[in-house]
């Protein structure tokens, strides 16, 4: 535990100083202590990166407000401007430097490491979190810096804007690379702290992942790759390109007992109370009988009371604090994992794939029924004999069904779940009556002020390049 914290504040450091223009040579020679190394090895990065990354995904106003409240699994019973879609400007800067100039730092110099020393694993951890950190930042803010991006030691300061499909398109490549350079050589479990080295794992993360991209690629017509074809490279060559087969294979960090390696929302209830379950997802939860719904929620008495979203600081007060159902002890407590992916998820996107065409992805009913039941074995409930699996005739009902217990599964994940419901429409969520977003909910989060400030004309042309403003309004590629 205070190894992982040491080794967490020292990568912080050096991650520092590899985005710094750096000291003159001469007195970098003069003043070079070889037994205090200023490069650290891959395995001392790892866990700074894979913690930032995912804290900033899961942790912070991101996961709990613009995730998971503008999704509808959760909703604010105090200071409820957020649910409004009105915020101070720190939750769309804190994401992109997160992001950016940490975590996705410290996965570049894994991967320039990597290849330094000789061992290909260290470079595919490196490109698959990289990855990871690439498609957060694009399915949030849209448009990315991301083929001249964490060049700034190397003379590119002012990176050029990648269009969403052009990131997409890259980030499957590099993840089908990353695949592909993995060896049976090892890596520090200690460093690992998502996988304890694996190897084996961070491959299907790494196909799994690739599929979630696919499936929003999928029926594009200005796709710059084939779609459907990198599903059936995947999916038709399970030797070479594995997947999750299991719940065991779910990507998560698992966290530790004390600060700062508790789970990031734990250590937020510490000191606020400032969220409770939607109403939305309560009520469809109680409608399936769906067991779920007794670990997203705890009870109030006999019952589960779930909050409209957006409401008014004097109607969310009215309802009262103690009358409202608090998210799930599961969820915040201090050892609660972070998940970046699981088997359920891989199950609906295979459903999805199957009702559009892709034959390699199996049935679509086999699918379906897999992801219900792998939702359920995350938790350790038993699948009740009455809960409905199977899918209707029609296809787009059938569509509809598998994206609303898609929505269901993500519970937990709520920036995945806010980008599902954007590119798809489902479920039929509301935007609340109290909108600072001209009546609807975001599309995505406007670059920061940070961008506009240093690499302004390059934002511009992005913005351009995507038809909109820099506002919540700008609907992103894979939505259109």
């Amino acid at each position: 535990m205070r190894l992982l914290h040491k080794l967490s504040c020292s990568a912080a450091l050096l991650a520092g100083l590899f985005l710094a223009t750096g000291c003159e040579k001469n007195f970098d020679a003069i003043n070079t202590n070889p037994n205090d190394p200023t490069v650290l090895p891959p395995e001392l990065l790892m866990p700074h990166g894979i913690k930032l990354a995912v804290n900033t995904t899961w942790g912070g106003s991101l996961g709990q407000d613009v995730g998971s409240c503008w999704s509808q699994h959760w909703a604010r019973i105090q200071y409820t401007e957020i649910d409004q879609y009105n915020f101070t400007t720190d939750v769309q800067d804190s994401p992109w430097q997160a992001y950016y100039i940490e975590a996705n730092a410290d996965f570049e110099k894994i991967i320039d490491l990597g290849k330094a020393g000789g061992n290909e694993n260290y470079q595919a951890i490196g490109l698959i979190m990289r990855a990871y950190t690439f498609s957060q930042l694009t399915d949030i803010y849209g448009d990315i810096p991301y083929s001249q991006a964490l060049q700034g030691t190397k003379g590119t300061v002012y990176p050029k804007y990648d269009t969403q499909k052009a990131v997409y398109a890259g980030l499957v490549k590099d993840l089908m690379t990353a695949s592909d350079l993995i060896t049976a050589k090892t890596v520090s479990k200690e460093g690992d702290i998502l996988f304890a080295g694996d190897m084996t794992k961070w491959k299907k993360f790494a196909n799994t992942l690739s599929l979630r991209l696919l499936i929003r690629m999928l029926g594009k017509a200005d796709a710059t790759i084939d779609a459907k074809a990198e599903i059936d490279r995947i999916l038709g060559n399970p030797a070479k390109y594995p997947v999750m087969t299991a719940v065991s294979d779910n990507a998560k960090l698992v966290y530790l007992t004390d600060a700062p390696n508790n789970n990031p929302i734990n250590q937020n209830r510490k000191t606020r109370d400032d969220h409770r379950v939607s109403k939305t997802l309560v009520d469809k939860l109680q409608a399936l009988s769906d067991p779920r719904l007794g670990v997203y929620a705890n009870k109030v008495g006999d019952k589960y009371v779930g909050v409209p979203n957006g409401l008014s600081n004097t109607d969310a007060g009215a309802l009262g604090l103690a009358q409202t159902s608090k998210v799930g002890d599961y969820f915040v407590q201090a050892t609660a994992p972070a998940v970046l992916m699981t088997f359920a998820e891989l199950n609906f996107i295979k459903a999805e794939a199957a009702l559009k065409g892709v034959t390699s992805a199996g049935t679509a009913a086999a699918n379906y029924a897999a992801g219900i039941k792998a939702s359920m074995d995350q938790y350790s409930l038993t699948l009740p004999a009455a809960y409905p699996t199977t899918l209707p005739a029609d296809a787009s009902t059938a569509l509809t069904q598998v994206l609303e217990q898609k929505w269901l599964a993500l519970f937990g994940q709520g920036i995945e779940a806010w980008t599902e419901f954007r590119r798809t429409g489902v479920p039929a969520l509301k935007a609340p009556a109290i909108n600072y977003n001209a009546g609807q909910i975001p599309s995505r989060l406007p670059y920061p002020s940070s961008e506009e400030n240093l690499n302004g004309t390059n934002m511009k042309e992005a913005l351009g390049n995507m038809g909109g403003s820099n506002n919540m309004q700008t609907k992103l590629w894979w939505a259109k």
